[in-house]
């Protein structure tokens, strides 16, 4: 392959595509379902329903999460005796002009998602205020702390990505600092 970034386009099989009543069955696919979503988002960033733009740098681990997608539904399908159970992951080479295109897409759906971060802390600081429960004040520090990590994670990817997020991973920073104090100064309180 050469030098472009990557686009993994998938189709997994879903627990809506089984035509049995065994419940057990239907939330095992349902599980490594969202497994592989999870394994697959983890690659890069979503850019529409079914295709994640992934940096170049990432192709080995691309590859190996595509490998252990296809090796998890193959045991449950020898397993259950499941036919036609087959997920359908493609990783393409993007060439410039699609590239462009696709990181437009990606960076609309980035900057959205963005935007429903700042509505959600902007919920969570007019919550901290009425909280008195400490437990439930802990919960918050700990959802934020790993909103955090999260935004760092997707603020790495963007820039691998050349994507710009606008400043706003910045403003969600300063935003999520400023409720983990504040969930800190209601603790101690």
């Amino acid at each position: 392959m050469g030098k472009g970034d990557l686009i993994v386009v998938y189709d997994l099989p879903s627990e809506n595509r089984l035509e049995i009543g065994n419940k057990g069955l239907i939330m095992r696919v349902k599980n490594l379902r969202i497994q592989s979503l999870r394994r697959l988002h983890r690659l890069g960033l979503l850019c529409t329903e079914s295709v994640v733009i992934v940096p170049r740098a990432k192709e080995r681990e691309v590859k190996e999460a595509v490998e252990r997608i296809y090796k998890d539904y193959e045991a449950l399908a020898k397993e259950e005796n499941l036919e036609s159970f087959i997920p359908i992951i493609k990783i393409i080479e993007l060439v410039s002009d699609q590239e462009k295109e696709l990181k437009e897409i990606a960076q609309r759906k980035l900057l959205k998602r963005l935007d429903e971060l700042i509505d959600k802390i902007a919920d969570i600081m007019a919550e901290i205020d009425e909280i008195v429960e400490e437990e439930k004040l802990k919960k918050i520090k700990n959802g934020v702390r790993r909103t955090m990590r999260e935004l760092a994670e997707v603020e790495k990817l963007a820039k691998e990505l050349g994507i710009s997020t606008n400043g706003k991973v910045d403003l969600l920073y300063s935003l999520y600092t400023k409720a983990l104090e504040k969930c800190k100064e209601v603790i101690k309180a």
